[in-house]
């Protein structure tokens, strides 16, 4: 079965989303804006996945945190504890940083 993927950009949308997950059964990737972590920060968006892992732990979904094309920004998100990021261009340093936390950069889902 294929994941849904879902733009969320704020907890409301998040609840929406994981509560329809729940519902369904599914096990959807939710996926921020492009440039997310510029525009919201790295703190929201890593108190955006752990309130969600809170409030969802029967819920098996991903957060994928676009970055864009700055590296200062992905590793504030991995600092925060977002375990997948995406960013404009592939950057094979902070690939190795993330896999070095547990984490993962990943390509955008289209």
């Amino acid at each position: 079965m294929e994941r849904p993927v879902i733009l969320v950009r704020d907890w409301k949308q998040t609840e929406a989303a994981l509560l329809a997950a729940r519902a369904a059964g599914t096990a959807p990737v939710l996926l921020t804006p492009e440039d997310a972590a510029a525009i919201y920060g790295a703190g929201y968006l890593g108190a955006l996945q752990t309130r969600a892992r809170q409030e969802f732990p029967d819920v098996d979904f991903t957060l994928i945190v676009d970055c864009g094309d700055t590296p200062g920004y992905a590793l504030a998100c991995l600092r925060t504890g977002v375990r997948k990021i995406s960013m404009a261009k592939h950057n094979e340093k902070i690939a190795d940083i993330a896999r070095q936390m547990g984490a993962e950069l990943v390509r955008r889902p289209s």
